[in-house]
């Protein structure tokens, strides 16, 4: 077998497949990502979907033969990602467990949370280990991608070089070429690019340019790794502020005797300012908005927490509270630059391009009362909730009268005009923190914080834009790339 070429291929590859069968896409993916990195240890990290009773573990036994069948051909080893967890914890260690991570496995992929499992799952590999991490919409580069990059204005060859695996620390994706094209109030505890208590103490948003993580490289015991381990952190810790907002709110119980490292909700309404119902509940039109901010909220502050240096704000004096900065070439020299070719974003740094398939996504109806896209065994009470159970079950839907993970209860929704259902304002958390207890957080790694929304335009310059004004929707749009 020829050895790995340290320099031009990383010491592993991990392909993530969350969910059902693997598509004709998929397939396809996988054998393109094992012919471009021919000599690098391959993983396809799977997590079928789980469901209860014998007929489920017979699926999932179904669904792992089929995995294993289609990468053995390939020389890549299929690995349950639940077989895992134990390790996987490490990259969060001192606050949460596996427990932690098993636990918000389950609401996910009881949910078609496939996305939001994967994107946690991708800075729990890279904090525990050197390689390269990406789902299957990745191909090998062509060569009319590569005549389109050498076209775009963005091109010059130090921006299309490849990367070093031998001495990089850290690789995740640019899609705005260096310019700055999200802002948001780093390090704060929610997942929402902007925090009304920094406004409040006159701390103004950071730009930075618009990040994305469908392709991330991490070298252990660099701050690469860091990174990825603060990232990871981070999420976790959203949805921990999440559900403590809704539980002061009334909106959700949890088990009575679980600790701060279990996530099993007991009751989540369907309350009109209840942002954990809107994550788990598929058919919300805020689900992809909310699943996608945390991912980059999580990769902005990071990368923040690791490389950032406390600066004077622009125009300000040094009485002032620093704000967080990365420079320019540090943010620069860890991010790959992705260029727009059709469908597709080419990365020429790793030869590759990811189509935009979206086959994991589910989209919404914006109307969560709306059953018209469920379908049999898929149907779950975090589906028929809206509706009412009683009311899905006469009319005859499958599975609603076996146990379900979570018990939900079902209120009337207000609606605005067009039929969509009005969302308030996402709330500010832990009101009673001062901003001296949240720099000593941010110093120990032990608070929470949250990317930015991109700009309209994430190519052009941010000198070339208005100045974003500050809002506090909670359902804004989901950032481009996810």
């Amino acid at each position: 077998m020829p050895l790995q070429d340290p320099a031009n291929e990383p010491e592993a590859v991990q392909m993530i497949w969350f969910g059902e069968e693997m598509s004709q896409s998929a397939k396809a993916g996988l054998r393109e990502l094992s012919l471009r990195f021919p000599n690098s240890k391959k993983e396809l990290v799977v997590m079928p979907r789980s469901r209860p009773g014998e007929a489920g573990q017979q699926r999932r036994a179904e669904l792992m033969a089929g995995y294993r069948e289609e990468a053995e051909q390939y020389g890549v080893e299929v690995v349950n990602v639940r077989g895992r967890t134990a390790q996987l914890a490490k990259a969060v260690e001192g606050k949460y467990t596996a427990d932690t991570i098993n636990d918000i496995y389950t609401m996910e992929m009881s949910n078609h949370g496939y996305i939001a499992a994967k994107d946690l799952t991708q800075y729990l590999l890279r904090g525990t280990g050197t390689g390269l991490t990406l789902d299957l919409s990745h191909h090998h580069m062509t060569g009319e991608e590569w005549d389109a990059v050498q076209a775009d204005p963005n091109f010059s060859e130090a921006v299309v070089a490849p990367v070093d695996f031998s001495t990089a620390e850290l690789k995740i994706v640019d899609l705005s070429h260096g310019q700055d094209a999200n802002y948001r109030h780093v390090l704060h505890a929610g997942y929402q690019a902007l925090s009304e208590r920094h406004d409040e103490a006159g701390i103004d948003y950071q730009m930075m340019p618009h990040l994305d993580v469908f392709a991330m490289y991490t070298r252990e015991g660099t701050r690469g790794q860091q990174v990825a381990q603060a990232a990871a952190s981070q999420y976790i810790g959203y949805l921990a502020q999440m559900s403590q907002d809704e539980v002061r709110k009334g909106n959700v119980t949890f088990r009575p005797n679980d600790t701060s490292t279990r996530f099993r909700p007991e009751t989540i309404n369907l309350a009109d300012n209840n942002l954990l119902a809107a994550k788990y509940n598929t058919q919300d039109p805020g689900r992809a908005d909310i699943i996608g901010r945390m991912a980059v909220s999580a990769l902005a502050d990071g990368i923040h927490l690791v490389y950032g240096e406390a600066v004077t704000p622009p125009g300000g004096t040094s009485a002032d509270m620093p704000v967080i900065n990365v420079r320019p070439e540090v943010m620069s020299d860890i991010s790959m630059r992705a260029f727009q070719v059709g469908n597709s974003r080419v990365l020429p740094q790793l030869s590759l391009g990811k189509t935009n398939q979206g086959e994991w996504r589910t989209d919404a109806t914006n109307d969560p009362g709306d059953l018209s896209r469920i379908h049999g065994e898929r149907v779950t009470l975090v589906q028929a909730a809206n509706l009412g159970v009683r009311q899905a079950a006469e009319m005859g839907f499958e599975g609603l009268n076996k146990p379900s993970r979570i018990t939900y209860d079902v209120h009337r929704q207000a609606r605005s005009e067009g039929g969509s259902p009005i969302r308030t304002p996402s709330p500010a958390s832990s009101e009673g923190e001062g901003m001296s207890q949240i720099a000593a957080g941010v110093a120990n790694l032990q608070m929470p914080r949250t990317p930015s929304p991109e700009g309209s335009n994430p190519t052009g310059k941010v000198s070339e834009q208005p100045r974003p004004p500050v809002h506090r929707a909670a359902t804004t749009g989901m950032p481009a790339g996810r």
